[in-house]
């Protein structure tokens, strides 16, 4: 069963790959211009051309059993200088049709020239290319005769993959020599989509690879796949050996840990508590402090004792709870790796059985000198650890970053298996430009993320206050540059359905089926030290 898929609190629509062409290529006449549309040959054809007048036609020819029934739409008029309309229906029809007749005899020439070519040559070539939709032997056709014929020689699987690109990524496969193009065309359907992308010179050069380097080449995303191509083949190579291709359904299968919903429920649970506990806290802290002040106005030292008492212990209760409050954050955070997840709850509560012994000693404490001593002691503990705290909140907002990361690596993956299987229907969608922006946004979020998450990881090992300030300061600006990204991104995923639809299209992503992504491969080190990561500042405070 299909789902529909969500990505930046945006639904992608349901969508159904219907029969029909879209725009290939173009005709004119008298100035008008439009689109001759090719599609199988059990489906239709379709014309959509605009006169000099003004006047927005489109001709369907719907080719059923042998048989082609002609239908005319006039979507507009012709309107004269002094503004009366005149029915152009047709005029506009004796020109479309001779039009669609030149149109039907230059390609149906083309087809036969490259087809007695190859019956003169090998009559199983032949064969192999009357055998493929009347789509994709237009669009082999349409190249130049030593290209053309160079696609002919492949062998029927290579020669059906190629033949479902689109016309420009056909182009640029063509002009490659033979055996770089046998390698490409030894992918499957939707990798050879997305690395086509490339230009001639950067596939020539990853061609040089063996068989399974193209391979896990053409599984990285369109930025990752740019990034490689500009590199020495030696590097490629050494990078490669680097990266892990997993097979996933959907982003949950990236997660590092799985964590049930009991336990998800519990933690939350605990985070409500610390949080009301915090609110409840600083409510106290005020009042604590309006008695103590009320106190010192009016020379009650007895009072000054009692309330400045309660001034630390309720500041003291702050700080747990608040730390309380990342705690629950971590227990719950399906992006942390459950080894560093471990750790941190362990500095956490390290923090706390700390802040609770300085607590005993504000209770225990029965003179001005023992309370200003452990307010001393208090003061210092907060002046480093309220940096801290900091990393362990923004490693827990990294941990989200990461999940909508993987959610868009995910939908770029699942959107080339839709857009090449429209590529074998016939359907052609110019979409290339709206997906390598998408694919560069999503890098670029993941690259400030992955460094965020090494100035978190420093900051987790640092025990010096200005240096843990210092980069809790730079991971929090990265974290805001990923957002940026992921924002940025999600627009262009907004323009990518407006343009399907606007071809009349609605793009169907199935979240059961599986695609392959890059895994993350950087692991976190884990110290035997203090504290470390974080959470959402804004859910927590």
């Amino acid at each position: 069963m299909k789902k529909i898929m969500s990505i930046f609190v945006m639904a992608i629509f349901l969508f159904s790959i219907l029969p029909v062409s879209i725009a290939q290529d173009t005709v004119s006449d008298n100035g008008g211009s439009g689109s001759v549309d090719i599609a199988n040959d059990d489906a239709e054809t379709r014309t959509r051309m605009e006169d000099s007048g003004g006047n927005k036609i489109e001709i369907r020819e719907i080719i059923k059993d042998g048989e082609i029934e002609t239908r005319t739409k006039v979507t507009d008029r012709r309107i004269t200088a002094d503004g009366t309309r005149i029915d152009t229906k047709q005029e506009v029809r004796q020109r479309v049709t001779a039009n669609k007749e030149e149109t039907r005899l230059k390609f149906e020439e083309r087809r036969k020239a490259l087809i007695d070519r190859q019956r003169e040559k090998n009559p199983e070539k032949a064969k192999r290319l009357e055998a493929l939709s009347r789509v994709s032997l237009d669009r082999i056709s349409g190249l130049d005769q030593e290209h053309s014929d160079k696609l002919a020689r492949l062998d029927k699987d290579r020669l059906e993959r190629v033949a479902h690109l689109d016309k420009d990524k056909l182009e640029r496969i063509s002009k490659l020599k033979e055996e770089e193009i046998k390698k490409f065309t030894d992918l499957e359907e939707h990798k050879l989509r997305r690395i086509a992308h490339l230009d001639k010179d950067k596939l020539g050069h990853i061609s040089k690879l063996k068989h399974e380097e193209i391979n896990k080449v053409a599984a990285l995303s369109r930025a990752r796949q740019e990034e490689f191509a500009g590199l020495t083949k030696g590097k490629i190579e050494e990078r490669l050996k680097e990266i892990r291709i997993k097979t996933v359904k959907t982003a949950h299968d990236l997660k590092e840990r799985v964590i049930t919903k009991e336990k998800i429920e519990i933690a939350r649970g605990r985070f409500k508590e610390a949080r009301d506990k915090f609110e409840s806290a600083e409510v106290d802290f005020k009042s604590a402090r309006d008695n103590f002040l009320e106190a010192k106005d009016k020379g009650d030292e007895e009072g000054k004792l009692i309330h400045a008492k309660e001034v630390l212990l309720k500041s003291a209760d702050s700080i747990i709870a608040h730390l309380e409050r990342i705690r629950a954050k971590v227990e719950e955070a399906e992006n942390i790796p459950e080894e560093v997840a471990a750790d941190l709850i362990s500095r956490i509560n390290n923090q706390i059985k700390e802040v609770e012994a300085i607590k005993a000693k504000i209770e225990a404490a029965t003179t001005s000198a023992e309370i200003r001593e452990a307010a001393k002691e208090l003061k210092e503990k907060w002046k480093l650890l309220k940096h801290k705290v900091k990393a362990f909140a923004d490693r827990v907002a990294a941990a989200k970053v990461q999940g909508v990361i993987h959610r868009a690596e995910v939908l770029e993956k699942k959107l080339d298996k839709v857009l090449a299987r429209m590529d074998e229907a016939g359907i052609e969608i110019d979409l290339e430009s709206e997906l390598e922006s998408f694919s560069n946004k999503i890098q670029t979020a993941r690259e400030a993320h992955d460094k965020a998450k090494e100035k978190l990881e420093a900051a987790r090992a640092s025990d010096d206050r200005d240096e843990v300030k210092a980069l809790v300061d730079e991971a929090k600006e990265l974290l805001k540059q990923a957002r940026d990204s992921l924002k940025d991104a999600h627009d262009v995923l907004k323009e990518i359905v407006a343009k399907a639809r606007e071809a009349g299209q609605e793009l169907d992503i199935d979240e059961t089926e599986e695609v392959e992504v890059e895994d993350d491969d950087d692991e976190e080190e884990v110290e035997d030290e203090t504290d470390e990561d974080n959470d959402d500042e804004e859910e927590i405070e």
